[in-house]
């Protein structure tokens, strides 16, 4: 066999390959979801429907998820707005802490804040037990319920604005401002009647993107909601534990529907475009001094405030981790530090298994991504057709799909053995999990790969090509160490979303695989010490390893062009 034909032969298996997974992986999940929803032995049978909607439970759950979702839009959006402003507008003192401390939300993240705000504010939190025993006739669950979800929607989901907002903030033109204060207008006034306009496409972007995030929320209400306080997401991984599966089926369509038209809604607004501030040379933004002591006093006790309310359960987490074992869960203040705890997790043991399982699952799903998606951006770029759009558009689906949905799909095609998989049962072994992984952070993918394939030379390339280098030699040579840097950074990126899933995880876990995130949850329910110290050690590791990975990210730039 010649080299060309190899290569050719490399490419069509490729190619039977990307369309196996996007059947297999992609299409038949949703198949059998929407056959699970609405056919049964009889045929078309929509008694699912009837039962949900006559089911007080559900009712509940629905008004809960809808409750809780406007409310931290709100309120997500009242911080959020502060924040920028804090970090932007106004000048505050202490703005180098200011945006480390608002900056937690992006490493403190999923189980891991859900877990870290039930060891600070839960029946036994750090803070609930200071605050009793200077007020004893606080209940021990008074951290629950919708008020503790939506406070810890509060003061996570304020990343949004931290990345998207304060961007839109730094494209704003300071003469209109400077016009508006030479009219009289006061600074509150300029900033509610100018600069507010101008964010308005991107505040009603991140606001929908709040909604998409609370509307299948699930470690967090799972967490800190308490055992009687049900939201969507997590009442369909109780629906399928009871062997509803129509039931749990038809109420992620009904969450799947919702997050669709939330993404529909952010497209329509994103196709609108941004206002403009009217100038044609900008004038960079500026921060202005509050010259009223009492506004000024205001705005900084507010900012630091939130930086503490944001900073506090990450303190400590991280502060925690080095206590003794017996006292996590007695003294308010840690009786002395020690690294036992970490040695506990590290030293090999039964504690380090969740760590080592997720590692490679990690590992094994950003692998399997990383072939995929390479693959399907080369095709995108060298074919630009219909069937390479589809393919494209194909693998962008599990993006606009909640998780619950994606895993019934899973759980409900691969229970039994499949054809599509060798006449496998995949359902209750090692890689269900990792192929589950896989499958959401494709789109992620092959979004930052496409970025990076747009920015390269095509010089370089017609000039390999000119020279008679075949495809494969120039992919090799030229192509792959032009986009290495991007594709280490984005397989960090998803080894450190992975660590910290818990959706995904939850419905198709096993003995065999269990992930870190099941280990916390599951290590947030458990009154014994040496449990929670190993929580804390979890916790503490997942967050500086997320910290590394977006301080190189930030820092070499994501995305970025890669021409020379």
């Amino acid at each position: 066999m010649t080299r060309l034909s190899f290569q050719k032969a490399l490419f069509y298996t490729g190619i039977a390959i990307i369309l196996w997974v996007a059947v297999s992986f992609i299409y038949a999940p949703i198949y059998s979801v929407l056959t699970q929803a609405f056919i049964d032995d009889t045929g078309f049978n929509f008694g699912a429907a009837g039962e949900l909607a006559e089911s007080n439970r559900v009712r509940r759950a629905i008004q809960n998820t809808l409750l809780v979702t406007v409310l931290s839009v709100i309120t997500v959006n009242l911080v959020g707005i502060f924040q920028v402003a804090a970090l932007e507008y106004i000048s505050v003192k202490g703005r180098r802490f200011l945006k480390f401390a608002y900056a937690m939300p992006l490493i403190f993240v999923s189980v891991v804040a859900a877990t870290g705000y039930n060891f600070a504010y839960g029946q036994t939190g750090v803070v609930t037990r200071a605050i009793q025993s200077v007020f004893p006739s606080l209940p021990n669950d008074w951290f629950s319920g919708p008020f503790a979800v939506v406070i810890a929607h509060t003061f996570l989901l304020t990343s949004f604005h931290y990345l998207f907002l304060r961007a839109a903030f730094r494209r704003v033109d300071y003469s209109v401002v400077e016009a508006a204060r030479g009219l009289g207008a006061s600074n509150l006034r300029a900033f509610r009647s100018v600069v507010l306009p101008l964010l308005l496409p991107t505040i009603f972007a991140t606001s929908l993107l709040v909604a998409y995030k609370s509307l299948s929320s699930f470690a967090i209400p799972a967490v800190v909601g308490g055992r009687r306080f049900d939201m969507v997401a997590e009442l369909i991984l109780t629906l399928n534990s009871l062997r509803r599966a129509d039931m749990a089926a038809m109420l992620s369509i009904l969450l799947g529907v919702s997050v669709i038209l939330c993404i529909l809604v952010m497209q329509r607004i994103e196709k609108r475009g941004s206002y403009s501030g009217g100038s044609k040379t900008q004038v960079a933004i500026q921060r202005i001094p509050l010259s009223n002591p009492f506004t000024n006093a205001l705005v900084h006790i507010v900012a630091y405030l939130i930086a503490l309310l944001q900073l506090l359960p990450v303190a400590l987490v991280v502060v925690y981790s080095f206590a003794p074992a017996k006292s996590i869960i007695a003294a308010v203040v840690p009786s002395s530090l020690t690294f036992k705890n970490y040695a506990a997790v590290l030293s090999g043991g039964d504690a380090f298994t969740p760590l080592k399982n997720s590692l490679l699952m990690g590992g094994a799903a950003v692998g399997m991504g990383l072939l995929v998606s390479l693959f399907v951006v080369i095709l995108a770029n060298r074919y630009r057709n219909k069937a390479t759009t589809a393919i494209d558009l194909t693998f962008m689906l599990p993006w606009t799909l909640p998780l619950p949905f994606i895993a019934i799909g899973l759980i409900a095609t691969f229970a039994t053995p499949n054809w599509l998989v060798g006449n496998q049962t995949l359902l209750g072994s090692y890689w269900i999990l990792p192929i589950g992984y896989a499958i959401v952070v494709i789109p992620l993918m092959i979004r930052f790969l496409r970025a990076a394939f747009y920015a390269l030379d095509p010089y370089q390339l017609e000039a390999a090509q000119a020279l008679g280098a075949p495809p494969l030699y120039r992919f090799l040579r030229i192509t792959l160490p032009a986009v290495a840097p991007v594709i280490i950074l984005v397989a960090g990126l998803n080894i450190n979303m992975i660590l910290s899933e818990y959706t995904m995880s939850a419905f198709l876990f096993n003995v065999n695989n269990k992930p870190l995130s099941i280990a916390l949850f599951e290590g947030a329910r458990s009154a014994n010490p040496d449990q929670a110290a190993i929580n804390l050690v979890y916790m503490t590791l997942i967050m500086a390893f997320s910290y590394f990975i977006i301080s190189i990210a930030d820092r070499y730039g994501l995305g970025r062009s890669t021409r020379r």
